[in-house]
């Protein structure tokens, strides 16, 4: 088997499109499956469709609950 270094750019290009397409399929098609069939994956799923929370995002600055958390952390540290 040739080595990386080794292997043509169409060879790369090839498997790098497969590699790709392996994650798309794992993270868009299998990972929902998963989530809908185990019951504790399922009602966290829902729990944050609910609360209108996204969780890929980094900061929630609009969501409820975190200025509820804020606001109790500002509680917290001014004892």
């Amino acid at each position: 088997m040739e080595s990386i270094n080794q292997a043509s750019l169409p060879n790369r290009i090839i498997r790098m499109i497969v590699i790709l397409s392996g994650v798309l399929l794992f993270v868009y098609g299998l990972l929902p499956v998963v989530t809908s069939q185990v019951p504790i994956l399922a009602q966290m799923h829902s729990y944050l469709d609910q609360n209108g929370i996204d969780p890929s995002r980094y900061y929630y600055t609009d969501v409820e609950q975190v200025a509820e958390g804020e606001h109790y952390l500002e509680i917290a540290l001014d004892r």
